[in-house]
């Protein structure tokens, strides 16, 4: 059964059907390499101008080749919305550059309203990237005001003794200091997961909002594991130091050897993390009738972590389309799409339109609301 959707209401058109749907990436590093070739070069011609249009065509790109069920999904951004934001987003680095660098008996004032807008920047950055995003031409929204995104990340408090414990120069005493930074280390598990879950929480598509069914104490495993991994390659380098002091040889050779455990300890971790936090997340997920299953592995990221960024330095960048492609190809296999039932209930609502500078002082300021 198909629906024909009608003005100001869009209806997913799709056989009420269950099972998996496929999901594939079709993107060619060839036809990137093109796209990122020119993106750079009059980004760079323009002194960055271009950047918002470069932004477009690099996610028009991406998303017009990830399809799911023989459906591609499209990027609806607009550039000039877009380089409006990034100014607005350039405009407040520089003011907290200045202030950190400069002005430095301005910076906790700086903090402390970074501290007041930090929850609209998600609120916003999460609308925009909603109402950008479509498929079968019906659009994602993002249901969230300013007071959820303040009560969700500073709800403990940690975030905001931080920044007024930098105000009022409480890091003169190091066992403060050392309690609020162990504090927010410990309880981060948890506040990732409230993160995620208002995010998705509030992401709606067709009328239906987003679930997530995880616990923070499933964060906490994952970034206890990772530290494990971590705590032994450290032990792993200290041996090898102890070692080398006992014999007496201290080169450059001896420490690469001593500083390498800790490398490959580091990008296994941050591997572990990322595989195990995504499945984590997306095999918790649901919208609708739909449920995901992502099998990413951390020695798998790892693996395709280190290639790349092998290829990357041996081609002195030319192979990061390559890698870029190589990435979206590896995430795509291992994801799977579920219909647990008739795709036919998503229904069409608000399509108004979402200004961009959230999402570009997120993006400035590398901030990851993606799931």
């Amino acid at each position: 059964m198909s629906v024909t959707p009608t003005a100001g209401e869009a209806t997913v058109a799709h056989d009420d059907k269950e099972g998996v749907l496929s999901l594939e990436f079709r993107g060619d590093a060839r036809e990137y390499f093109r796209i990122w070739a020119v993106n750079l070069c009059l980004t760079l011609l323009t002194f960055g101008i271009f950047s918002a249009w470069a932004k477009v065509r690099k996610k028009r790109y991406f998303y017009s080749n990830t399809v799911l069920d023989g459906t591609p999904f499209q990027y609806l951004g607009q550039p000039g919305v877009i380089l409006k934001g990034r100014v607005i987003a350039a405009v407040l680095f520089l003011v907290y550059y200045a202030s950190s660098n400069i002005f430095t008996s301005l910076l906790p004032y700086i903090l402390a309203i970074g501290l007041v807008i930090a929850p609209w920047v998600v609120a916003r950055s999460a609308a925009f990237n909603a109402r950008n995003s479509a498929y079968r031409n019906m659009t994602f929204s993002f249901d969230a005001n300013y007071l959820s995104a303040l009560l969700t990340i500073y709800a403990w408090g940690l975030v905001p003794a931080l920044v007024i414990g930098t105000m009022f120069d409480w890091w003169e005493s190091a066992y403060l200091a050392a309690l609020v930074f162990g504090l927010f280390g410990i309880a981060f598990p948890w506040w990732l997961h409230r993160l995620k879950t208002f995010i998705i929480g509030n992401t709606v598509y067709g009328g239906e909002r987003g679930e997530l069914s995880t616990s923070g104490g499933q964060f906490f495993k994952v970034y206890f594991m990772a530290g494990l991994i971590v705590s032994a390659a450290g032990a792993i380098g200290g041996v090898i130091a102890g070692l080398l002091f006992v014999k007496g040889e201290m080169s450059a050779v001896t420490v690469f050897m001593i500083a390498a455990p800790f490398y490959i300890g580091y990008i296994f971790a941050f591997a572990y993390v990322k595989a195990n936090i995504a499945n984590l997340v997306w095999n918790n997920s649901a919208i609708g009738p739909i449920r995901f299953q992502s099998t990413l592995t951390g020695s798998g990221l790892a693996k395709l972590y280190i290639t790349n960024a092998l290829a990357i330095i041996a081609s002195l960048g030319l192979l990061t389309p390559w890698a870029v492609i190589r990435t979206f190809k590896y995430r795509a296999e291992h994801m799977q799409v579920q219909a647990i039932g008739p795709l036919t209930a998503f229904q069409g609502g608000d399509t108004s339109a979402v200004q961009a500078a959230g999402a570009e002082v997120a993006e400035l300021f590398d901030l990851d609301l993606s799931l």
